[in-house]
């Protein structure tokens, strides 16, 4: 049976009064009224961007979703976890004020803002799955004690997982930093000494101290790697090399193994809206004004994380008129999260479209 994602055309610069209109008929269309109750505590789960970042979604946007939640008298929260990487988001007190600088206050959005992994990521909550690489994992407390929870995902590019909408916001997004390093752990980048510089920029930016200099090149310890690929990001010379046919496929696995924890423990009382505006080749992570590397499309709201995806996908390679995410990321199979969460019953690839006219 296909799964129903239902879907506006927009674009980012329309009219705020627009936007709320297609966000009212979303929610109400993915049947918010039935998985929200009198008094529920709801996170509204998105990313606030690393700092100096202008692609994540839009505090004014976000609003229109909290208010509506407010309709139905429930009491929104937004939130995030903390970070695997160092930056303005691996704490939760950074975090928030970086929130803050980027209008998420309740004032703009109409909600406070919550760090769903405590103050250094320690509060963690076990969850069981029939994984084939996990048999339980680690999601943060936030999630867990809420009644019941809104993803709202920036459709994206990435460096690791080639796409990044709902699955990775569930999955990597909802875990602690115990839970993002056991996604990573498949992650072992190396250095091609021809082309390091010797600028040290991956030093500074490692979280682990795993990488030295050795003859005016930088060398990394496996052992002591945790696979966040920082490094990748932060090299200016294309020193940075990573197995993506392996690394990428097995993180992806089991970013939709953690998602499918997050959707036992919420199964009936999720919801989801991609945000298809300013698709760029990096997540919200990067910490810059990342060019669009596909038109604006819309957005899309469903109950199923998988097809939402899936439709997100389809429609922005349809209006590139080519695969934009293997063109920004040729070695990468970004279809593999969508195709092993229908494996393991995180959602359905079969999806029928319903569109606002």
């Amino acid at each position: 049976m296909r799964s129903k994602v239902f879907f506006a055309k927009a674009v980012r610069d329309e009219s705020l009064e627009s936007i709320r209109g297609k966000t009212q008929w979303l929610l109400k269309s993915a049947g918010l009224d039935r998985m929200v109750k009198k008094d529920d505590l709801v996170a509204l789960k998105l990313t606030f961007g690393e700092k100096g970042n202008a692609g994540h979604i839009d505090a004014r946007h976000a609003r229109f979703v909290a208010d509506e939640v407010i309709t139905l008298k429930a009491k929104p929260f937004f939130t995030d976890s903390n970070t695997l990487y160092l930056g303005q988001r691996a704490n939760a007190v950074d975090h928030t004020n970086l929130a803050y600088e980027h209008g998420f206050t309740p004032d703009v959005c109409g909600a406070p803002v919550m760090i769903a992994d405590g103050l250094r990521s320690g509060g963690d909550f076990e969850v069981k799955i029939a994984g084939n690489h996990f048999k339980s994992v680690k999601i943060s407390r936030g999630c867990a004690d809420a009644d019941a929870v809104i993803t709202m995902s920036h459709v994206t590019g990435h460096m690791v997982t080639g796409f990044a909408s709902a699955v990775k916001n569930l999955g990597m997004g909802f875990a602690t930093r115990a839970g993002k390093l056991m996604q990573h752990s498949g992650v072992k980048p190396a250095v091609i000494k021809d082309k390091c510089t010797g600028c040290g920029l991956c030093i500074k930016h490692c979280p682990a101290d795993a990488i030295t200099m050795a003859a005016k090149k930088a060398f990394i310890d496996e052992k002591k790697c945790i696979g966040c690929a920082d490094c990748l990001v932060a090299c200016r010379s294309d020193a940075i090399n990573i197995s993506w046919g392996e690394s990428s496929g097995n993180v992806q696995e089991k970013m939709a193994e953690f998602a499918l924890g997050v959707m036992n423990d919420k199964r009936g009382r999720i919801l989801f809206l991609n945000y298809a505006f300013k698709i760029t080749k990096e997540c919200d992570c990067l910490a810059k004004d990342d060019p669009a590397v596909a038109p604006d499309i819309g957005i899309f709201a469903s109950t199923d994380p998988v097809a939402i995806d899936k439709a997100a996908a389809d429609m922005v390679n349809a209006a590139s008129k080519a695969d934009a995410f293997k063109r920004e990321w040729p070695k990468i199979d970004w279809a593999r999260q969508l195709e092993y969460g229908a494996q393991i019953g995180l959602g359905n690839l079969e999806y029928e479209l319903a569109e606002r006219s």
